[in-house]
């Protein structure tokens, strides 16, 4: 089967919002067909009973996976990829949405017009749903900036990877997936996105396309001081390797470090964790 387009779409425990997430993916008017590929990462509520809903109504288009077991989200990004036939990868996360019926649309428009670009980045606006509050088009000022800037900031880890559309030949020629799982990372987008910009040309699209939800259950956004520190120490280790690999400028190595300590004295701070403020 070859299609164009699969939607990569990552869940666990997505009860609250994953119906919303996959009807703003059905609604999309494309002139192409597309799959939706659901790697479900061993979901305990009841997640997997709405996404199975939709698969009766959509056999065709939606095609799930409930893995046996947790696997973390590195390795349920490469599992999911696997299963996907497009020729090109828009990835999105079970408690995100599209925010227009033409998001899809416009991403392959401009991925399509050069078989040089590894990814495409779009605009997203940020829903607080303790407030229900929207900041609108959040990264408006990174799809702007220079080529440059762009690429300083995405090795800085400051570039937050919501409307992402990749091109599946150069996932699986430059991303080494079996490495990193062998180094025990777990986040997937920063890997990803550094191999690609340091191998491959990119695009923008200057519009804001998608909405990321903010809320207490979210990957990143977990309220543990444990969860937050882990995730900061894997992000240093991956900066190392990255510095060491693409032989990268050593003030930019110097700069991320600095903002990491930064970062874990704010997490002291939060977490009232005097001792390790201190050290």
């Amino acid at each position: 089967m070859n299609l164009l387009l699969s939607v990569h779409l990552l869940t666990y425990n997505n009860e609250k919002h994953i119906e919303r997430t996959l009807l703003s993916i059905l609604k999309q008017e494309t002139v192409f067909k597309f799959e939706i590929v659901i790697g479900d990462d061993y979901s305990t509520d009841t997640t997997e009973s709405i996404i199975i809903k939709y698969k009766k109504q959509y056999p065709e288009i939606i095609n799930y996976q409930r893995n046996r077991k947790q696997l973390g989200i590195l390795k349920n990004f490469k599992e999911t990829l696997d299963r996907c036939h497009g020729k090109y990868i828009f990835d999105i996360a079970g408690d995100d949405l599209l925010k227009h019926t033409y998001s899809l649309q416009k991403m392959v428009d401009t991925i399509q017009q050069d078989d040089r670009i590894g990814f495409v980045d779009s605009g997203y606006d940020e829903f607080y749903e303790k407030t229900k509050k929207t900041k609108t088009h959040l990264n408006k000022l990174m799809l702007s900036c220079s080529v440059e800037d762009y690429k300083t900031q995405l090795l800085l880890g400051k570039i937050i990877p919501i409307g992402i559309c990749y091109n599946k030949h150069y996932l699986y020629k430059y991303v080494d997936f079996d490495k990193y799982i062998k180094m025990g990372i777990t986040i997937e987008d920063y890997p990803i996105l550094v191999d690609l910009v340091m191998n491959t040309r990119f695009d923008r699209i200057e519009e804001s396309l998608h909405i990321y939800r903010i809320h207490k259950h979210s990957y990143s956004h977990q309220q543990n001081f444990d969860s937050q520190v882990f995730i900061k120490n894997q992000m240093l280790n991956l900066v190392s390797y990255f510095s060491k690999k693409y032989n990268l400028s050593p003030k930019l190595y110097i700069n991320y470090k600095n903002d990491y300590y930064k970062g874990m004295l704010y997490l002291a701070g939060f977490f009232g964790k005097k001792k390790f403020g201190k050290k």
